[in-house]
């Protein structure tokens, strides 16, 4: 049968090269020139199919896929023959509007899961979270680099507010992976991060627009009112028309009838096909006009705001019923088409040709000093609500990653300089918006991905049982002279107490239905205790000749 799997396998290797070449055709016949090589159609499409490509070599690794993805970006942009005919072939303005468009798809869909009731419950930790850690590290960026790199104070507090942001394009889908498989939710962590993150952008955003206005020559007087007020008027914004939008869905979508039963709700789920098309189409449209209509007033700080708010309505609107399916349609646009342009045109946007050594040097230690602060401000901003060390550590180093805010502002301070020295300056902006990304991004998605199941709880088992399954898992055997053997049931295997714990086998009846138990949720080892699997097993799989030979045994 080997060469029936050599032979399949041949088969999906052509089926893959010859889509590939029907893309690269199609995309050339139908643009032209745009979409030969050297065109910035064809450089898109080329970034598209590796960082694919590289996003699933690194998860078969047991790593983030958008750290390959990000690696691919910055290879076609720097490599000597890549770069000129790839990387940076990519027009701006293309690249702008995708980025912009793939995080308002991924912040839709953190929206969809939001737990309200923990946001509630952690509602001052999320603006502690959102505030006091950008505000440090700001100020530590502004007072290194007046010190080490010469900066003029409205300039140092410009780069401050630059490096600040974290990125939810990095730490959204992270948290969502730990989320859906129970990592966390039971103390709503993965929700305040998400909430907190464009929050987050929001101050960091507004704090540099204020300073660009104070810092660039020629700033218009008239616009001053706005340059002070701009940091609550993007808050009010971005919770405003998010509202206005998550009104307008619930109105022109209303939720279905509750369903009574789960094989109920499930058929008038998929029933009800036509209604999760037009809800989808009305939230991403909406979502998307939002994003992109705000960003085009000049508010780009609420526009990742006002998606989230709109997410979060509607589900709340239309319910688990109504929300999960659309949650499941765009988790499946997002690994497929979404994540590899984010990550791989933001690696793309990455051009080491501006680092100089100098400001290496000192861009990685005003790094270092500002995430050392920034990670310890974090810690102490989620104490005080009964969370574990453990969770505030995590939190912490979640709050690290910068990636889009970076690469979306670092060069316009470049932009708008007018003198020789202001150039200077902002040269040296946008090395270290580009070193902020190289050091934090790649180390902060597989610390959230590495660390989360270790320092996280899963939903259903707490610390404590967790230790006692452990412990009763490594105790050894007590010989043939033992006490009669307990049956586990399989409510204790989820961490959850039974009345049924600890029932001893006695007739031949109650040893079937511990058998019964036993073939779904743990195994029975003959001549010894119980041993708990500690091995996910797909649901309803049992160990048929393992029960049968400790029947034949008893």
């Amino acid at each position: 049968m080997m060469w029936l799997d050599d032979k399949a396998r041949v088969r999906g290797q052509a089926r893959v090269l010859a889509t590939l070449a029907l893309a690269f055709s199609c995309l050339y016949l139908v643009t032209g020139d745009d979409g030969a090589p050297g065109g910035p159609l064809f450089a898109l499409l080329v970034i598209y199919v590796t960082a694919y490509a590289g996003g699933n070599v690194t998860g078969r690794c047991g790593l983030p896929p958008l750290l390959g993805m990000l690696v691919v970006g910055l290879v076609l942009r720097n490599a000597p023959v890549l770069g000129e005919h790839v990387g940076s072939q990519v027009d701006p303005r293309i690249s702008s509007a995708i980025r912009l468009g793939a995080l308002a798809l991924i912040l839709t869909r953190a929206g969809l899961a939001f737990d309200i009731a923990a946001l509630r419950r952690l509602l001052f930790v999320v603006a502690r979270l959102a505030a006091l850690p950008c505000l440090s590290e700001a100020i530590v960026v502004f007072l290194l680099a007046v010190w080490l790199l010469d900066f003029s104070p409205a300039w140092a507090a410009m780069l401050g507010f630059v490096v600040a942001p974290i990125s939810p394009a990095v730490v959204v889908p992270s948290l969502l992976s730990l989320q859906d498989r129970g990592f966390g939710t039971s103390t709503g962590i993965p929700t305040m991060v998400v909430a907190a993150a464009p929050l987050d952008d929001v101050l960091s955003i507004a704090g540099f627009g204020i300073c660009l206005g104070f810092g660039a020559a020629g700033s218009s007087s008239t616009d001053e009112w706005l340059t002070y007020a701009r940091a609550p008027l993007e808050l009010v914004l971005g919770l405003g028309v998010g509202a206005l939008g998550a009104a307008a869905l619930a109105v022109l979508c209303p939720a279905a009838e509750a369903a009574v039963g789960a094989a109920e709700a499930a058929s008038a789920v998929n029933a009800d096909g036509a209604s999760v098309q037009s809800r989808l189409t009305l939230l991403l449209g909406t979502a998307v006009t939002a994003a992109f209509g705000l960003k085009k007033a000049g508010f780009s700080g609420a526009s990742a705001l006002s998606v989230l708010v709109l997410a979060a309505g509607a589900a709340r609107a239309w319910g688990p019923t109504g929300a999960k399916p659309l949650s499941t349609q765009l988790a499946v646009a997002w690994n497929s088409i979404a994540q590899p342009l984010l990550f791989g045109l933001v690696g793309s946007a990455v051009a080491l040709d501006a680092l100089q050594p100098r400001v290496i040097g000192l861009g990685l230690v005003i790094l270092g000093c500002s995430l050392l602060v920034r990670c310890s401000v974090a810690f102490i901003a989620v104490g005080g609500r009964g969370l574990r060390w453990q969770e505030r550590l995590f939190t912490a180093l979640a709050w690290m990653p910068k990636a889009t805010v970076q690469a979306a502002i670092g060069a316009i301070a470049l932009d708008e300089a007018t003198s020789e020295e202001q150039r200077r300056m902002g040269r040296d902006i946008l090395a270290v918006a580009v070193l902020a990304i190289l050091a934090t991004a790649p180390a902060g998605a597989v610390a959230i991905s590495a660390l989360g199941p270790r320092l996280l709880v899963r939903e259903g088992m707490d610390e404590e049982e967790a230790g006692k399954d452990e412990e009763a898992a490594r105790a050894p055997a007590s010989g043939p002279h033992q006490q009669p053997q307990k049956i586990q049931p399989a409510t204790a295997v989820l961490g959850r107490p039974s009345p049924g714990d600890g029932a001893t086998v006695a007739n031949s009846g109650r040893l079937a239905e511990g058998a019964a138990v036993m073939g779904d949720e743990s195994r029975q080892v003959a001549g010894g205790p119980v041993e708990k699997d500690e091995r996910p097993k797909r649901k309803g799989s049992g160990s048929c000749p393992q029960l049968l030979a400790s029947l034949c045994r008893l």
